[in-house]
């Protein structure tokens, strides 16, 4: 963070891309010629313009891992014949995919050969995790694309779409892009959703090539390498890059930044600027209210040890992180024990997340046998995992689910997770706690539901927990107010720049809390801050269940049968006798005391409906049709500002400085709850993905993403409210075992848009303020939370306080579909601590037998929010 030597005038003679006066948005919608730039003089560009005419991302390749390298070298080798598209569909598709991302010349990236191999090798069944209910699925929603484009254009005067002139083709890509389109193949299907199908998938083959990262000037896959220079450059010219890397050109043809009318693409116009006296009113109620609410301030009681054992602290009871090998990444499982089918197991867990890894190892630990048994995979980061956006799909959930609802909430890599860790395996590393106020809504504001149990029954689950993963950050004003065990982690020059602006306007922003270790911890070793925590840390340096508990586990006698696929759960009356799952294509039985399910908010419901039988004709533990209800996700509105400065936004973890200042609620605002702000760090598919989203296409969509390295996200975490009607139930699909997939419906309502809407336009502003020059704002949806969730009966929920579930006596659910609320942080770190408070209760056999009693609901005391009563 520094003062510029010179003045922004005479830095934008000497560079122009100081200035933001090439992008769209500042030139009324138009792009310029990108002939406007110099030839690639090294390695290959589409079209060969770009920025960085010296850089070749391909130079670094002896820099990558063995498993990347083949797979982003594959890219560069001809595709050959179509596997699933026709001639007909190829051509036109190619046609489309052309304009959609302005590839007028050659040399060209073959984008549909990504698309082709991607729909051929999904057989028939889930793509992306996900499927609207107002579309057909994923491989007919491309055919029907197909043939409706060619239907358009022929009304339209042509033979097909590939014959059309360019302006006819532009003109049918903003009609569907509008959804304007009708007739034919486009009858009884969302044309708009269709368009998002296809468009993002082909984004994805684009800017997953090595020619795409060269004109945007994107690192490639750091690993094992990582990168050092992070933050912004103390030169005059604001960039600081490896020294591999190359400056942004300043040979350039300015002339040919005229306007251009035979270069459009978008349809959004620059923002209003964001009253800064609102700002600055809105940040201090908020300031006020927080520091109001927060428990523990300024003492810091009982926690004063970690600010002078910072790093030093190492968990009491759990030796993961010692059990690792030092130089390979997979967890030992050659000592693993075996049980078999016919063994009653103590405890049988279903799936190897956050909730099932944590309990695992907690109930491992006090001898009892315990069995996990997991649908997906048991990771070997070394192997399994690549880095690189496009190849991380198979550490997803890509089996088909159906979304409905006037929202519909996009699943696969955006909150599910398949195999051993769960979705920890790529979130995004923050583990921020609730706040006491989230356990306490309906009392507090009238709104969502009060938990049975209070925040300072977790209280210190949520400190072991951090200590485990291990959590590094600032010592945190929020909620809670406590420290870390880690000290904050360096950040990027993106972050840098946004700590300036909030500055302005008195904001309170800090560093982390991150679940990633700062230094070696243990056989863990260090960040290297390569910027892939989305697509599973191949370092092992953030945590995730299976790095923190389960090689713990596993040492203290837990089987983690991975590949096991779990169908129901078998029930004697009252008590759960087991469960049935296919594993090597074989139906089998476990055998157990206990029954923990953990899949999580989508499909632990659906195990439960499944499990409908003799005693339980509507689904485990819906006698009174709760299970499935009140499922939760966050608003998590994207923002991206446009800086003067090359600030590299790939490097360093994607969450890295947030705040909580409008956490909790501030009636003036005209809502109840609120949200977070954190930081997003999008790669280059990610960043496509937002100026698509924004309505910026063909030319326009490329001079964005070659603006890629000056651009920073911010993300909101909005609350939004527990409400009936967002569900999951059975869909009339099924999978390949036969059983009906999971369909969730999900709609937005007042409180939740108010909400949104206010946090878009608060982050706007300060990205404003901070020196943007240019905004890209578009809404998406993170986090599942709800479903099965606890509380005070049967008639208002499916567990009691002690993750029960109503009418059965050894039936547990213990993963994020528990939660009655969800806040206004990531979910992560609560799931593990609630985990660890049950299996606290077993282990002290404070969970009593038998089925459990309805508790009276009573209204809390505001004296809760600051510690416990009695």
């Amino acid at each position: 963070m520094t003062t510029k030597s010179r003045s922004q005038t005479s830095a934008t003679q000497t560079n122009p891309f100081r200035s933001a006066d090439h992008l769209p948005k500042q030139r009324g919608g138009q792009a310029p010629d990108p002939s406007y730039l110099p030839r690639q003089r090294a390695g290959t560009t589409p079209q060969m313009h770009g920025r960085y005419p010296d850089f070749d991302t391909l130079s670094q390749e002896n820099a990558w891992d063995e498993v990347t390298r083949k797979v982003v070298l594959k890219r560069l080798e001809p595709y050959g014949e179509p596997k699933f598209f026709t001639p007909q569909e190829w051509g036109s598709l190619s046609a489309f995919s052309d304009v959609l991302l302005a590839q007028h010349t050659a040399p060209k990236v073959d984008v549909l050969a990504h698309v082709d191999a991607k729909l051929h090798n999904a057989n028939g069944g889930g793509v992306n995790g996900y499927q609207f209910d107002d579309l057909p699925s994923e491989q007919d929603t491309w055919r029907r694309a197909a043939a409706g484009l060619d239907e358009t254009a022929r009304e339209r005067g042509a033979t097909d779409y590939a014959g059309a002139s360019v302006e006819v083709q532009s003109a049918i890509l903003s009609d569907f892009m509008d959804g304007k389109l009708s007739g034919g193949a486009w009858d009884g299907m969302n044309v708009k959703r269709a368009f998002q199908v296809i468009t993002g998938d082909l984004l994805e083959g684009f800017y997953s090539h090595p020619w795409a990262w060269n004109e945007v000037g994107f690192g490639g896959p750091a690993y094992p390498r990582g990168y050092m220079r992070l933050g912004m450059a103390l030169d005059e010219d604001g960039d600081q890059r490896e020294p591999w890397e190359k400056p942004e050109t300043r040979d350039i043809d300015a002339s040919l930044l005229k306007d251009n009318e035979q270069h459009l693409g978008s349809k959004v116009k620059a923002d209003e600027p964001i009253d800064l006296d609102w700002l600055k009113t809105e940040s201090a109620r908020a300031a006020a209210i927080s520091a109001e609410l927060a428990a523990n301030p300024r003492q810091f009681r009982a926690n004063s040890y970690k600010r002078l054992l910072k790093g030093a602290i190492q968990p009491k009871e759990n030796d993961s992180f010692r059990l690792l090998h030092v130089h390979k990444r997979a967890v030992p499982q050659d000592r693993m024990r075996r049980y078999t089918d016919d063994d009653e197991v103590d405890l049988l867990i279903v799936g190897a997340g956050a909730g099932g890894g944590v309990l695992a190892q907690r109930m491992a630990r006090v001898g009892w046998r315990v069995v996990v048994l997991e649908g997906g995979p048991f990771w070997d980061p070394d192997a399994d995992w690549v880095s690189d956006e496009a190849a991380s799909h198979h550490i997803y959930w890509n089996g088909k689910r159906i979304i409905g609802g006037a929202d519909p909430v996009a699943m696969g890599k955006n909150n599910s997770g398949h195999g051993v860790g769960g979705s920890m395996v790529h979130y995004a590393g923050y583990v921020p706690r609730f706040h006491p106020s989230d356990f306490m809504t309906h009392s507090l504001d009238g709104v969502g539901a009060d938990w049975p149990i209070s925040y300072w029954d977790v209280a210190r689950h949520y400190e072991a927990c951090e200590v485990e993963l291990p959590a590094a950050g600032q010592d945190w004003p929020w909620g809670h107010v406590h420290r870390y065990t880690h000290s904050p982690h360096p950040i990027s020059g993106a972050a840098e720049r946004l700590i300036v602006g909030a500055d302005k306007f008195g904001m309170n922003l800090k560093i982390g809390p991150v679940g990633i270790a700062n230094g070696t911890f243990g056989n863990r070793p260090h960040c290297i801050y390569r910027g892939f925590c989305l697509q599973g840390c191949k370092v092992n340096a953030k945590g995730s269940p299976l790095v923190t508990h389960i090689p713990d586990a596993i040492n203290h006698g837990a089987e983690i049968r991975a590949g096991s696929t779990v169908l129901r759960v078998l029930m004697d009356g009252a008590r759960a006798t087991g469960v049935e799952y296919v594993r090597d294509g074989q139906i089998r039985r476990q055998r157990a005391k206990k029954v923990a399910v953990a899949g999580y908010a989508i499909e632990s419901p659906r195990l439960l409906l499944n499990s409908a039988q003799k005693g339980w004709e509507d689904g485990v533990g819906n006698r009174h049709d709760q299970v499935g209800r009140y499922v939760m996700v966050q608003g998590a509105p994207v923002v991206m500002g446009r800086f003067p400065e090359m600030l590299r936004t790939y490097k360093a973890p994607p969450p890295e400085i947030s705040t909580e200042q409008f956490y909790e609620t501030d009636d003036e605002r005209g809502f109840k709850r609120g949200f977070s702000i954190q930081t997003t760090g999008p790669l280059p598919i990610g960043f496509a993905h937002n100026i698509l989203g924004e309505g910026h296409w063909g030319d326009a969509l490329r001079e964005y993403g070659r603006d890629y390295n000056h651009w920073a996200s911010l993300g909101g975490l909005c609350e939004l409210l527990p409400n009936a009607d967002n569900r999951v139930t059975l869909a009339d699909v099924t999978d390949h075992n036969g059983l009906p997939v999971a369909r969730f419906d999900h709609s937005l309502h007042d409180n939740d848009k108010k909400n949104i809407a206010y946090a878009m336009r608060f982050i706007k502003g300060l990205l404003q303020q901070s020196g943007a020059q240019d905004i890209i704002a578009v809404e998406r949806f993170a986090h599942l939370i709800g479903g099965n969730r606890m509380g005070f009966s049967p008639e208002d929920s499916v567990v009691n306080s002690d993750h029960k579930v109503w009418g059965t006596e050894n039936l547990f659910v213990t993963d994020g579909s528990a939660c009655p609320t969800q806040g206004s942080a990531n979910p992560a770190l609560t799931i593990m601590a609630l985990s660890s408070r049950l299996g606290e209760r077993f282990s002290r056999g404070q969970v009593p037998d038998g089925q459990p009693t309805p508790q009276p609901k009573r209204t809390k005391q505001r004296a809760e929010l600051f510690g416990p009563l009695g």
